[in-house]
């Protein structure tokens, strides 16, 4: 990859107090909800960089100030915007262009710096100073430098010639912008052309005489008549016009103007009868073009493209295909967008993610994911199948398979937890290999907050292996040494079943939810008989007539709930759900969690009587198998919109459970 932005840091410009994203992509794709900043992100870029941008836009207003700084544009508020470049290792040219920026040259790095704060009036033993003036500041008191390196003397306006900074607004007229001599990418890529001036000459006389040949029609050449007379009567003899109509100019310096670009061979579809979506791919085709023949013509050294929003007007198999292609290819790109499906076909390590805080918008990168590279293509598979909901998610649940994605949002909405309404998205792994999704949601990726949910499959199976499921939540632990230490605790757990073995896996169980695993006792069929058993039996009911099979999952729901479980009739139960499919046993299931009143039954299953005694995670330990899936709602509960879904969630050392050292 060329010449690209690899870090970038803003203080106090609008959304951001202090933003910093130390591992820019070098083709970034910037998502986050409405109003975070992702247009501020860019209009930050481009004080910094675009040659295009009028010295006024640079001296900033009290409205671009952060809005929550204590003293604000009037107490002398400084807005700073620090701009690192890599990527020219290699590039002779760009050394030299970025001498007087480089800063590092391991590797080579340049610093660009954008300052804005109140003008130094006063020089004393301290250095410079700010001129007290007695009054609150205004605009008209400060001003603003751009410089490259340390030095504030060192002036950037060269690099930016050099570094071409090209920034697409969102929703922009392509169609009057190609129509626009001025702002055509055509004109860059027509007025480059070498054209042979006696061709032109002998192009524009033939236009001459098409134009004398066309006028020589009766009726042309009256309406032609009827028009100088006119205008002639309104301009008056002082200001005469003499209107002519023709197709194009007979100068042949100017006929070149005069080319427009058709979508087929005969000539007849133009640009306006196009679609709005058409016109935006081609005034970017347009502009790609003319930027590459720029740089081959060393009219600059490295390019940069920032498009806000592009998949505006766009079909969704176009998005995919076209920024499928874009980001994998051609300059540095920067693209803003709320579209799934370009999320969905970016390459893993290019995401920005921006949320809001109360301390103004922080952000975060998948540049430095710490994944393989086979694991990095796994997950943009999976991303471009679930269509990228867990890019845009404020907190995530990440489960197995299709039966939680059912079950999860019917069980939140029982407890009156709308996820939708709190941005929290249900994420299958399809698996149990969750490392990779928890690298990507995890503090050195998209840092959102998000809990696992994974089966115990603690009963041995045909190959007498155990407790799965605590396994795998050993594996995931944040903190590698302690990783050895539990799967040993689980290896010297006692007979499974019996008293000793509960009181012995209940603190493994406990270990893990803090780190955000939440681990079960079985699967979550069996998981769920001991507090939605006439649940699961109606769903079954609705979907079999087979009285044998209805017969072994009451049988199975009755067994799951008593003080001793028998594998063949939990075999023979789980066999019935499997036949008729999981996923759709699931999905009926879910129509009927959703009608219970889960606040109550969780009261009565935990033997609370008192309904105002708030619920703590021993009582929801109470709840038996399904208390892992309680325990971790509520989890996401707190993450997601800050407040416990069944009241009190702390933990004995005041933490929020769910929460390790790194945020997780």
């Amino acid at each position: 990859m060329g010449l690209h932005i690899s870090r970038i840091e803003i203080r106090n410009f609008r959304n951001f107090q202090h933003l910093v994203i130390d591992d820019f992509p070098a083709h970034a794709v910037i998502v986050g909800e409405n109003g975070v900043g992702k247009s501020n992100l860019l209009e930050a870029i481009r004080l910094v960089l675009d040659p295009s941008l009028p010295d006024a836009r640079r001296l900033l207003r009290e409205e671009d100030i952060w809005e929550d700084h204590p003293e604000g544009l009037s107490g002398g508020a400084e807005v700073t915007v620090i701009v690192n470049l890599q990527g020219y290792d290699s590039d002779d040219d760009a050394k030299g262009v970025l001498s007087t920026a480089t800063v590092d040259f391991a590797p080579y790095t340049a610093r660009l710096t954008y300052r804005f704060a109140p003008r130094t009036e006063i020089t004393t033993a301290a250095g410079p100073t700010v001129q007290v003036t007695g009054r609150p500041l205004t605009v008209q008191d400060y001003d603003f430098v751009v410089f490259a390196g340390e030095r504030e003397t060192n002036d950037v306006r060269r690099i930016r010639r050099e570094v071409a900074l090209r920034v697409l607004p969102a929703l922009r007229d392509a169609e009057a912008d190609l129509h626009n001599w001025r702002r055509s990418p055509l004109r860059d890529l027509l007025e480059r052309l070498p054209l042979d001036p006696a061709n032109l000459k002998a192009t524009a006389s033939a236009i001459a005489t098409a134009v004398d040949q066309l006028t020589k029609d009766a009726n042309v050449a009256k309406l032609e008549e009827h028009l100088t007379d006119r205008l002639q009567t309104m301009f008056g003899p002082r200001l005469a016009v003499e209107p002519t109509l023709g197709f194009a100019s007979s100068q042949p310096d100017e006929l070149i103007r005069a080319v427009r670009l058709f979508l087929d061979t005969p000539r007849r579809r133009g640009i306006s009868d196009t679609s709005l979506g058409s016109a935006n791919v081609i005034y970017l085709g347009l502009l790609l073009e003319a930027l590459s023949q720029q740089r081959r013509d060393d009219q600059f050294v490295a390019t940069l493209i920032a498009v806000e929003e592009p998949e505006a007007h766009l079909h969704v198999s176009l998005q995919r295909h076209l920024f499928g292609y874009l980001l994998r290819s051609g300059p540095a790109l920067i693209l803003t967008t709320h579209s799934p499906h370009i999320a969905a076909v970016a390459p893993v390590r290019s995401f920005i993610v921006l949320r809001a805080t109360e301390t103004g918008t922080v952000g975060a990168s998948t540049a430095a994911l710490p994944v393989t590279n086979e694991e990095a293509a796994d997950l943009e598979r999976y991303i471009d199948i679930s269509r990228a909901e867990v890019l845009f998610a404020s907190a995530v649940i990440l489960v197995e398979g299709l039966a939680e994605l059912y079950v999860l949002p019917a069980l939140a909405a029982a407890a009156g937890f709308d996820l939708d309404a709190y941005g929290t998205v249900v994420a299958s792994v399809h698996g149990t290999d969750f490392k990779p999704y928890r690298a990507l949601l995890g503090p050195r990726g998209l840092n959102t907050p998000h809990v696992i949910i994974t089966d115990g499959d603690a009963a041995p199976d045909k190959r007498n292996r155990r407790e799965a499921g605590l396994k795998r939540g050993a594996d995931l632990h944040p903190d590698p040494t302690q990783t050895a230490p539990l799967l040993t605790q689980v290896g010297q757990l006692p007979e499974h079943g019996t008293a000793a073995y509960h009181a012995s896996r209940r603190p493994l169980a406990d270990a893990l939810q803090s780190i955000g695993v939440y681990v079960g006792a079985q699967t979550l069929e069996t998981d769920l008989c001991t507090l939605f058993g006439d649940e699961i039996v109606q769903a079954f009911e609705e979907l079999s007539s087979n009285a044998n099979a209805i017969d072994d999952v009451r049988r199975g729901v009755a067994n799951e709930q008593g003080p001793a479980t028998d594998p063949d009739v939990r075999k023979d139960m789980l066999d019935r759900i499997s036949h008729v499919g999981k996923g759709r046993f699931a999905q009926r299931l879910a129509a009927h969690l959703r009608t219970v009143d889960l606040p109550a039954r969780i009261r009565t299953a935990a033997q609370i009587t008192n309904s105002g005694t708030p619920l703590d995670p021993r009582a929801l330990h109470r709840l038996g198998t399904a208390s892992h899936l309680f325990l971790a709602l509520d989890d996401i509960s707190h993450k997601a919109r800050g407040t416990s879904l069944f009241a009190v969630r702390q933990d004995t050392n005041n933490k929020p459970r769910g929460t390790d050292a790194a945020g997780q």
